[in-house]
């Protein structure tokens, strides 16, 4: 009776501690994936897109702020994503995912205005 109660102990001990060591691997794998995301701004300001070109990773995410005295828009030329009508000082941000449309983007109200998001 003994022993068996002894190997019972000794099985969840060993679960335990297993649990214990996949919980901390999650938590440090997640803590590396958030912390190697970056933020990136766009300002729109003077009709152009400042920097006109980001070059951003999986998870990154880009910020529009328009700094402009006119409406403008942050659109993928390919219609995936649309920032709207956004006013001055007006935000909109984007996260990019493995399938978040990259390449051209342009503002709807003045097609001279164009920006590209790279992927490293």
């Amino acid at each position: 009776m003994v022993a068996a109660t002894s190997q019972r102990a000794n099985v969840m001990r060993s679960a335990l501690w297993a649990g214990l060591i996949a919980l901390i691997a999650g938590g440090v794998l997640s803590l590396a994936t958030s912390a190697s995301a970056e933020t990136h701004v766009v300002e729109m300001r003077g009709f152009e897109f400042f920097p006109a070109e980001v070059n951003a990773a999986i998870g990154d995410t880009i910020v529009w702020i328009n700094k402009d005295v006119v409406p403008h828009t942050a659109t993928a030329a390919d219609g995936a994503w649309d920032s709207g009508l956004m006013e001055t000082d007006d935000e909109f941000s984007l996260t990019i995912e493995a399938d978040t449309s990259t390449g051209d983007y342009v503002c709807t109200f003045h097609p001279n205005m164009v920006g590209v998001i790279s992927l490293d």
